[in-house]
């Protein structure tokens, strides 16, 4: 860096001055001297409006000289540049960009995968066959129940099922119309209320043979899934309507993330997002945008469906979902480690306004672009220091600057 010395005159510096100098130099001196009296003189007759303006004078030359020094920002020989590996870059604007927008969200499971598995008339578990986080596959049973509207429905059922079967047998023509449709209805009707009570077509096809146990029955897995929930014991009496399990498909979760209320943001469905948990990352998609604020945290909510293959996320897990949007048109970029912080703590970049000349520039942050971040207030075209840019700004935080060369 640059260093100014400043000169203040005293007597011995006068005296030393005149001793030393020819005698030229001393009438030179004495005549100068003789028209600074008669200036003092006609001075003092003639008193400045404002007896500081001499004092005004040279504290206003002080502070023009410091902020020049202020100006000066810091200088580096090609040694220093060398010894630093300084890298400079020339900013330019950027088409076509995409910038990234990081926020917090929360694994859930996939509400469209995800199935409650209902008791649907009254009924006491006999047995349960699922437990808690197991993955079940499609029609592997939950539980064994009993009811007694249960061995009501399997009497009625079998019974149509033998008269349907004798009257379809015999033919439309023998029977009659009115027969054949009557059977034909009451034993799908029959048939029907047994899928609406949950039985699979296995054990339909075994009340209507006569080959099952009077109000007993199994409730299956209507898909493949884990149970994420199961709220039922063994000999407990449950009403028609309560939930027998919960069983989510984990191969695909959603991230729900929070976005500030940023006016004029808007994430448009199939926007790609990468969820990140940990070390673990998951690329996915945006596939619902809120478009009102949640009224306790004032957030916007995004749901961002993301693959589970192996099963590594799961619901309930914090993550941070990083949003690809597109970027301002013309953006000007710089990497993270040309960034670094000014005395009062505003972001600032070292801009090179000659070789080995670096001055320090405010600018505001205006977003992300994967490892880079937008700027603004400054000029495209600029040059400024990436790599040794921390040293710089520690440097001019010290005042000084010297690197092994005294």
């Amino acid at each position: 860096m640059k260093t100014k010395t400043r000169f203040k005159q005293s007597t011995l510096a006068l005296a030393l001055l005149a001793t030393l100098a020819s005698p030229v130099w001393a009438e030179d001196d004495h005549a100068h001297t003789h028209n600074e009296n008669n200036e003092t003189q006609q001075h003092a007759r003639q008193p400045a409006p404002d007896g500081n303006a001499d004092h005004d004078s040279h504290e206003h030359g002080d502070a023009a000289e410091d902020a020049h020094e202020d100006e000066a920002g810091l200088e580096l020989t090609a040694d220093q540049q060398a010894m630093l590996k300084l890298q400079v870059i020339t900013l330019q604007p950027q088409t076509n960009a995409t910038q990234t927008l990081t926020v917090p969200a929360e694994i859930t499971s996939n509400q469209y995968r995800t199935w409650v598995v209902p008791v649907r008339i009254d009924s006491q578990v006999q047995s349960r066959s699922a437990t808690l986080g197991q993955h079940m596959k499609k029609g592997e049973p939950i539980a064994t129940l009993f009811s007694p509207a249960m061995a009501q429905l399997q009497s009625d059922l079998q019974v149509a099922a033998d008269a349907w079967r004798r009257v379809n047998n015999l033919g439309r023509r023998t029977v009659g119309n009115q027969r054949y449709l009557d059977a034909q209805g009451q034993y799908q009707s029959l048939r029907a209320r047994a899928k609406g009570y949950g039985l699979h077509d296995d054990a339909i096809a075994a009340i209507e043979a006569g080959k099952s146990e009077k109000g007993v029955y199994t409730l299956t897995a209507p898909d493949d899934g884990l149970v994420l929930e199961d709220a039922f014991q063994q000999g407990q009496l449950l009403t028609a309507g309560s939930a027998l399990v919960t069983l989510v498909d984990e191969s695909e979760l959603w991230a729900e993330a929070a976005l500030p209320p940023t006016p004029g943001l808007q994430i448009a469905t199939g926007t790609p997002a990468r969820v990140i948990v940990g070390d673990t990352t998951v690329d996915g998609q945006v596939i619902q945008s809120g478009h009102r604020l949640n009224p306790v945290t004032r957030t916007l909510a995004v749901r961002v469906a993301i693959p589970n293959a192996g099963h590594l996320l799961h619901p309930g897990m914090f993550a941070d979902v990083a949003l690809s949007l597109a970027a301002p048109e013309n953006a000007l970029t710089v990497p993270e480690e040309a960034l670094t912080r000014s005395p009062d703590g505003d972001w600032q970049l070292f801009v090179e306004e000659a070789p080995g000349h670096y001055q320090p520039v405010e600018i505001q942050l205006n977003g992300q672009l994967e490892n880079r971040r937008i700027v603004t207030g400054i000029e495209p075209g600029t040059r400024v220091v990436t790599r040794g840019a921390f040293f710089l700004a520690s440097e001019m935080a010290k005042s000084g600057f010297d690197i092994h060369n005294h």
